[in-house]
């Protein structure tokens, strides 16, 4: 595991996020002071254009201090124009936007890179690696073989596959596919893996390959576009019931991601890309204390023309952000007691499947669908 190298990067980006609002703050003549890099104790300040800059002993997150973003703060005048709150709605909306842009256009730039000076890309719907042993070994599935449907219903997309066998462990299942232009049917029984989704044991095709800088800005927008897909519909199934929080816990995240850290500069850059594009999608939920829920105020403010009163909108972010910390609480308490229980637990070594490789991480990709931004993709 590389948790240090992830956990740094994280705390790079979460800087990164403050700094785009910091930059759009400063355009629109807002003061900001200071802004940090870090935590603990300062170990180097100095001031530019007004704004004290420190950077911190533990370089994990940052924070950029607008002034007039809280009302209550002392001695801010709402008429001051240096203060946000004496903006106008769409001045402060671009403030507020500022900070999931920066981390969206990190994540470009890295994918703009790695498109342009070549990197694998994925062989939509096609078979890879497969796991010795595995239920695909046991079909005998090929490296080659492309999937066309499941139980007849015709695939679009890698991630709909994954989501099809994880939801049918122990279920026989025909396996539509094409080998060398042949139609041909299989028929596998998903194995439960430790948290009884589905898995046969297989990894999505990949292959190396350059683009030239048109083509590749497009790959790119495309890329982070399906990393945002996949968040959607990852939150979508959590509100509807069909996804546990567990599945979608940011440990989780953090757990896999570290294991590719290890694996190559690609996989590594891969991975900052999806927690750039995550943090950018997470900071835009219109939840209370995160920027979408700041601009859900705004947004009111220019439908019914009058501001929401700062104390009440200071109480909703203020009751918003400990319900949050008590939500990454909770899962965080979950997957430690869910850890606990398999180190107790008898391992049968019959049970399930052995765990995807960390070179799989490497099937992310615009074409199809990419990785899950907040959890493991539980039915290869």
């Amino acid at each position: 595991m590389h948790y240090l190298p992830l956990l740094l990067a994280l705390g790079l980006l979460v800087a990164l996020h403050e700094l785009g609002h910091l930059v759009a703050a400063r355009l629109l003549g807002l003061r900001v002071d200071p802004y940090t890099n870090g935590v603990s104790q300062a170990v180097f300040t100095w001031r530019l254009g007004g704004t004290d800059y420190v950077l911190g002993a533990v370089p994990l997150g940052g924070s950029a201090r607008i002034h007039g973003m809280n009302p209550h703060e002392p001695g801010v005048d709402p008429a001051d124009p240096a203060s946000f709150s004496s903006r106008g709605p769409w001045k402060r909306m671009l403030v507020l936007l500022a900070g999931p842009l920066a981390n969206w256009l990190f994540a470009l730039g890295i994918l703009f890179a790695l498109y342009t000076s070549g990197t694998h890309v994925v062989v939509p719907l096609t078979v890879g690696t497969i796991t010795p042993g595995s239920e695909a070994a046991r079909a005998q599935l090929l490296p080659g073989d492309r999937l066309v449907s499941v139980e007849g219903l015709p695939l679009e997309s890698w991630t709909g596959f994954v989501e099809l066998i994880a939801q049918n462990p122990g279920r026989e299942l025909k396996l539509g596919l094409e080998r060398q232009g042949e139609p041909r049917e299989v028929t596998v029984r998903p194995r439960p893996d430790e948290r009884g989704a589905g898995r046969i044991g297989v990894s999505q095709q990949y292959v190396y390959r350059t683009h030239g800088p048109g083509q590749a800005m497009l790959q790119a927008v495309a890329h982070t576009g399906n990393l945002v897909t996949e968040g959607t519909r990852m939150l979508g199934g959590l509100l509807l019931g069909r996804r546990s929080v567990a599945e979608a816990n940011p440990v989780g995240m953090v757990k896999q991601s570290s294991g590719a850290a290890g694996s190559g500069l690609g996989a590594f850059l891969r991975v900052l890309v999806s927690l750039s594009v995550a943090l950018a999608f997470f900071h835009l939920l219109p939840l209370p204390s995160l920027d979408g829920g700041r601009m859900l105020f705004v947004l009111f403010e220019v439908v019914s023309h009058r501001k929401v009163p700062p104390r009440v909108e200071t109480l909703v972010h203020a009751v918003g952000f400990l319900a949050l910390l008590g939500v990454v609480l909770t899962v965080a308490l979950a997957d430690l007691r869910q850890h606990l229980r398999r180190a107790t637990a008898t391992a049968s070594p019959d049970a399930g499947t052995p765990s995807r490789p960390a070179a799989s991480l490497e099937t992310m990709s615009p074409s199809d669908g990419g990785l899950p931004l907040m959890a493991d993709e539980p039915g290869d």
